[in-house]
């Protein structure tokens, strides 16, 4: 695993006397990764959205630059590696500056997980990384059964994916990761390990079943508005609205934990990364 610091050259951009002119050399030298990244998390904006406040900067960049932090980092992915999640992976350290994810999954010949160290304390970031480890695993090792990338393709596109690709895959790939996370952090409570509040976890437990129903009927099915709908948290209201009910924010993660559960039980984290959605 190697990690890649994109977090300390940017903050010294901004902080350059000519900083237009630094800002554009840090884009022109990364653009193939920021397109990536944009098509992702911003697909509507000129350019990805990266975090220009000075003092923030700075502090993020120490943060990163922490040989001690890093370390920890390295930790996490050998323990993810120990427990399935094994497939190699650069690390791209970043500060963004938009409502995504903390982790960006980059599927490739050479895969990548851009982690976006602004968007929470070192709990989150770890538990983020070790579910979008087990998302890689499962979209490129060479023995998942999985088939959302396509070795050889030279751009990776969630949204042009989501079109040909069953919603039960993106459940499923959510779901397994956060057991991924529940195995190497076994101390963190199950809201945080699943990204929503306390209040919201025991919501998504009393609609558990109701949710279970409307979602059984989409699962075989793909589409753009299917993913967005259960797997997109920054959803508008109406895009989350089916059969007249609203779904709430987490809830195709949610309910792609407490699916997988019984096969996690009888085969392990590694073998079900691996196997056909369910």
């Amino acid at each position: 695993m190697a990690l890649l610091d994109l977090v300390s050259p940017w903050a010294a951009a901004i902080d350059a006397p000519e900083s237009a002119t630094a800002q554009g050399v840090y884009r022109s030298r990364h653009d193939a990764l920021l397109e990536s990244l944009r098509l992702q998390r911003a697909p509507h904006a000129h350019e990805l959205p990266l975090a220009d406040s000075h003092a923030d900067l700075r502090r993020q960049a120490g943060r990163v630059a922490d040989a001690e932090w890093q370390q920890r980092l390295r930790d996490t992915v050998a323990r993810a590696a120990a427990a399935g999640a094994d497939l190699p992976v650069v690390v791209a350290l970043l500060a963004g500056d938009d409502s995504g994810d903390v982790t960006e999954p980059l599927p490739a010949d050479a895969p990548m997980v851009a982690l976006f160290v602004e968007r929470g304390n070192d709990a989150v970031l770890h538990v983020a990384l070790a579910t979008a480890l087990a998302t890689l695993t499962r979209w490129c090792a060479p023995d998942s059964e999985s088939r959302v990338w396509r070795p050889g393709t030279p751009t990776w596109d969630r949204w042009d994916r989501a079109r040909d690709v069953p919603l039960a895959e993106w459940v499923y790939a959510e779901g397994v990761g956060v057991h991924l996370a529940a195995a190497l952090f076994s101390e963190v409570e199950p809201h945080r390990l699943l990204g929503v509040s306390r209040g919201a976890f025991h919501r998504l437990r009393e609609r558990e079943r109701l949710l279970r129903g409307l979602l059984a009927e989409e699962l075989p099915q793909a589409g753009l508005g299917l993913v967005v709908r259960w797997l997109a948290p920054g959803a508008p209201r109406s895009a989350r609205t089916l059969g007249g009910q609203v779904i709430p924010p987490g809830a195709g993660r949610y309910l792609g934990w407490r699916m997988s559960a019984d096969r996690i039980a009888r085969v392990g984290v590694s073998d079900a990364l691996r196997m056909q959605a369910e």
